[in-house]
């Protein structure tokens, strides 16, 4: 269908509404529908095994990822039909939100497994409780930009100091792979914001710009980097550090904080 969005032909004296500039690639949609899918699933089974409610929103993020790619196919076969472009338009702009609310939420858990509190600047708390409010808060994508930036840093300089002056936790066991899960939470903490940053060229840019006008630009920089957030935690989930971290004080401390052996 080659028409200039966001009208198409006439029909009958009645102008026809396009809401894309090119046909929706079917395939390529459909292929994220199961990368999400499966995705989702193997986090929901993380879920159940580690006791990880923190990532409930994030399966939801997935479960969002997942019919928005669904919809994106649907109106590959009727790119005229309001309806398929709503659910993909809306699920894929709310899924990011949620998965980093559970990144927000992964840091302060990490940083309490680690006994590393004293670290951060904030609260591991308060840090949840902010980055969350401003998660629901934030109607500009400058505003989402600059808090992930703030966010990313305050990740890395919590790596920093604890790197620099080790927890008990750690000295207990030097073989639990703390480092990894912080470089996790940068590596998709910047994820998101390269995704936000192209986000908001294409609104910038507003109908008829180059990314909106490309569908290369959002498997490349949407739908690519939110399925690599969703597989990065599947390889190396928070939840295993929160309870290792939990049974390595169980093996150590009685219930009244005595020491069980030496450490």
């Amino acid at each position: 269908m080659n028409v200039d969005p966001p009208f198409g032909p006439v029909v009958n004296g009645t102008q026809i509404v396009v809401f894309y500039y090119y046909r929706p690639n079917q395939p390529a949609a459909y292929t994220f529908v199961a990368l999400f899918g499966l995705a989702t699933l193997g986090h929901l089974i993380y879920l159940i095994r580690l006791r990880s409610w923190f990532f409930i929103p994030f399966i939801l993020g997935g479960i969002a990822e997942t019919f928005g790619y669904f919809g994106r196919a649907q109106s590959s076969n009727n790119p005229i039909k309001a309806g398929p472009w709503i659910l993909q338009n809306f699920l894929l702009l709310s899924s990011p939100p949620l998965l980093a609310a559970t990144i927000y939420m992964a840091l302060g858990r990490i940083i309490r497994a680690l006994d590393a509190s004293d670290h951060s600047m904030i609260s591991p708390r308060w840090l949840t409780k902010l980055y969350i409010l401003v998660d629901i808060g934030c109607l500009g994508l400058i505003v989402q930009l600059v808090a992930l930036s703030i966010f990313v840093l305050l990740a890395w300089q919590v790596h920093r100091r604890t790197k620099r002056s080790p927890t008990s936790v750690m000295v207990k066991d030097p073989s639990m792979n703390w480092e990894n899960h912080f470089r996790c939470v940068q590596l998709i903490t910047v994820a998101i914001i390269v995704r936000s940053i192209v986000r908001m060229v294409e609104y910038i840019q507003g109908d008829g710009g180059f990314v909106m006008s490309h569908e290369v630009f959002i498997y490349l920089f949407d739908a690519a980097l939110m399925f690599s957030v969703m597989l990065t935690y599947l390889i190396l989930h928070p939840g295993r550090l929160v309870r290792d971290a939990r049974r390595l004080r169980k093996s150590h401390w009685g219930l009244d904080g005595t020491p069980l052996v030496k450490v």
